[in-house]
């Protein structure tokens, strides 16, 4: 009976030993698929943590390289732009340039122009043209009618410099002869409008003035002054004959009273000075110590005397070319020797 009851004991503890160790078991086994589960699910984060930051590196580098290449996009099209700026300026000068070369050389501005007023005869000419600049000089002269033109009673002016072209306007810039005058020039084609834009007086002699219509072209200058010529010759003839007849008379009536004499010349009969002795006169009369003095024969007034012409030769400088500065005329009469200026009379 008492072994009975041990080996039911026995069959007994075995039995809550063995539901016990199950029971056991079955926790552990429990744990350690828990905790694998929780293994992976970290895993997993950190895997998807990982993938998130290598998604927000790439993102950030493919920024970066964004910003860079919109960076040199941005510099490219500022070069561009420069480039196009600096293209269009170059045309636009280019343009300019060419519209004004088209525009003065719509101008024609020729080589002579001649303002044909007898008593105040003038001429421009045109000497050297570069780009839009032009070099001109006008001479101008006056006298008061054809008897003092035939007495050589003439007074001159000159101006010389550059203008600058516009158009069909030129406006001086530069005075080479230093009168101060300084004038405007306007070309219609047929003719030239000139105009002074500073005071002119001191640009010639008494009378002497610029301004006006002047038209195209070198026109020869009439002899005006000449017209009463003729019937002063005639009458000049005629009171040398008579001067004559009376000459002749006196002297047969001395050669009757006192016998032979020596003849005394008259003025017809008078020895006349030469061209060289009459520009040698002059250079006596003035008696310049000037260098570069020049001396011109312009040959006989209307009454036959002598027309002497004098300028100073002056050398190019920085201001100014080589130029002829006007310094008066003279005449010299040719039986007498007697120098008379033109200015001062």
């Amino acid at each position: 009976m008492r072994k009975e009851l041990v080996g039911l004991l026995v069959l007994l503890l075995m039995c809550v030993g063995g539901i016990t160790g199950c029971g056991l078991l079955g926790e552990k086994e429990a744990s350690t698929s828990g905790q694998q589960t929780n293994d992976e699910e970290e895993k997993k984060k950190e895997e998807t943590s990982e993938q998130k930051n290598d998604a927000v590196k790439k993102k950030e580098s493919e920024s970066n390289v964004t910003e860079q290449s919109e960076k040199e996009d941005d510099k490219d099209s500022e070069k561009q732009g420069e480039l196009s700026k600096e293209e269009t300026k170059t045309e636009s000068s280019k343009s300019s340039s060419k519209e004004t070369q088209a525009a003065v050389s719509q101008v024609n501005w020729g080589s002579y122009w001649t303002r044909d007023i007898n008593t105040d005869w003038a001429d421009i000419e045109f000497t050297e043209r570069k780009g839009n600049t032009l070099k001109f000089s006008i001479n101008s002269m006056h006298t008061d009618n054809a008897e003092a033109a035939r007495g050589g009673y003439i007074n001159i002016g000159e101006i010389k410099g550059a203008a600058k072209v516009s158009g069909n306007v030129a406006t001086q810039i530069t005075d080479e002869i230093g009168s101060g005058c300084m004038v405007k020039l306007t070309n219609y084609q047929s003719y030239i409008q000139v105009e002074p834009i500073t005071d002119c007086s001191g640009g010639g002699g008494l009378g002497v003035y610029f301004d006006g219509k002047y038209k195209k072209g070198d026109l020869p200058m009439p002899d005006w002054w000449k017209e009463e010529v003729s019937n002063s010759d005639n009458s000049t003839e005629e009171e040398s004959k008579e001067e004559q007849d009376q000459s002749t008379e006196q002297e047969q009536a001395t050669e009757d009273t006192e016998g032979a004499t020596e003849e005394e010349p008259s003025e017809d009969t008078q020895t006349l000075i030469s061209r060289e002795q009459a520009i040698q006169r002059v250079k006596d009369y003035l008696n310049l110590s000037l260098e570069n003095m020049h001396y011109i024969d312009e040959g006989d007034t209307a009454t036959g005397k002598y027309l002497i012409r004098v300028y100073q030769y002056q050398e190019a400088t920085a201001d100014s070319t080589e130029h002829e500065a006007p310094y008066g005329y003279f005449i010299v009469d040719p039986k007498t020797g007697e120098v008379t200026d033109v200015n001062n009379d």
